[in-house]
């Protein structure tokens, strides 16, 4: 577990692909809830993105 969370230290993206596959919740447990916080907000999402456009935008 620890090597995950080295690897997400310094990749970003896997704490998003953690998400992506398994849930934010699951990735909340093998990160930790204040990690994958600070991920969301240096990625300037503050949510999970999943590529989605408001009604009426192409």
């Amino acid at each position: 577990m620890l090597d995950w969370r080295t690897r997400a230290a310094h990749d970003h993206q896997i704490v998003h692909d953690h998400i992506a596959r398994y849930g934010e919740h699951s990735a909340q447990r093998l990160f930790t809830r204040s990690f994958v916080a600070t991920v969301h907000r240096l990625s300037g999402l503050g949510h999970l993105d999943l590529g989605s456009t408001p009604w009426g935008q192409a």
